[in-house]
C-alpha cells in the first residue's frame, strides 16, 4: 500500500505515529469492491483483516429456511474480519458491499506481529471488542425482552445517530426499507409496516422516497414511556 495517510481515517489506528502508520500500510493491500459484491462469504475459511477506506458494507447471515438477519453496517473508518484474524476460526457472517467501496486488507500473521509490537494498539483493539459485546449484549435483550414495536424504537434512534439534522428532527438517508429494518431486529415486514404506519399517522416519523424523516426526535425518544 504506496499511501499511508489513507489509513488516517481507520478509528484503530488513531494517534499513530507517522512511523508506525506507515508500517501497517507496508502491510496492507487495496482492493475494490462494487456494490453488492461479496466481500467475505459466512463460514469462509479466510482470516484476513480488512479496513474500510471509503464506502459502506453489511454483516448478514440466512436461516436454513432463508430469511435474512442483518447483523450491522459498517462505513469508512471501521474494520472487518476481525474475530477470524483473532482465532483463526471461519467467518461467523457474509459481508456485503452496500456501496461501491475502497478496502485495505492484511493477513491475519501480520495483523498478530502488528500487535505484538505496539501495546497501544492492543489495547485499542481490546476496548473497540468490548464495545462490540456490549452491542451484542443489546441486541439479545431487544430480542428476548421487548415487543416489536420497542424494538423498531431503539432502531430508528440507531440510525438517527449518522442523520443528519433538521429542525427537531433527523433525515436517514437513504432510508432503509421494511424489509431492512425488520432483518435487523428479527421481526418481519409485515409488523414493521404496520408500525411505521402507526408512527406516520402519529407525526413521529416521514417516509419519502429514499430518505426517511424523523419529525421530532425527541418525541421518538418519549414514545415508550408515553405508549405513543
Amino acid at each position: 500500500m504506496s499511501d499511508p495517510a489513507s489509513l488516517r481515517g481507520i478509528t484503530l489506528f488513531a494517534g499513530l505515529s507517522d512511523a508506525d502508520l506507515a508500517t501497517v500500510a507496508a502491510s496492507c493491500t487495496v482492493r475494490t469492491f462494487e456494490k453488492q459484491a461479496q466481500i467475505l462469504g459466512e463460514q469462509e475459511q479466510t482470516t484476513d483483516l480488512f479496513f474500510i477506506l471509503d464506502g459502506t458494507v453489511r454483516a448478514t447471515s440466512y436461516t436454513e429456511a432463508g430469511r435474512e438477519v442483518i447483523f450491522n453496517e459498517f462505513h469508512a473508518g471501521e474494520m472487518i474480519g476481525e474475530f477470524s484474524a483473532i482465532d483463526g476460526r471461519p467467518r461467523s457472517s457474509s459481508v456485503i458491499a452496500v456501496t461501491d467501496c475502497k478496502l485495505a486488507r492484511m493477513t491475519r500473521d501480520r495483523f498478530l506481529q502488528v500487535l505484538e509490537g505496539n501495546g497501544k494498539l492492543a489495547v485499542r483493539l481490546a476496548q473497540h471488542l468490548v464495545g462490540k459485546i456490549r452491542q451484542l449484549s443489546e441486541r439479545v435483550f431487544e430480542v428476548s425482552a421487548l415487543a416489536v414495536r420497542e424494538r423498531i424504537r431503539r432502531e430508528l434512534l440507531r440510525l438517527s445517530k449518522d442523520g443528519t439534522e433538521f429542525r427537531n428532527g433527523i433525515v436517514i438517508r437513504p432510508a432503509p426499507t421494511h424489509y431492512e429494518i425488520a432483518a435487523r431486529i428479527g421481526s418481519h415486514r409485515e409488523a414493521v409496516t404496520r408500525e411505521f404506519n402507526r408512527l406516520e399517522a402519529a407525526g413521529i416519523v416521514e417516509v419519502r422516497r429514499r430518505q426517511l424523516r424523523i419529525i421530532d426526535i425527541g418525541k421518538l425518544q418519549a414514545s415508550e414511556d408515553h405508549g405513543v
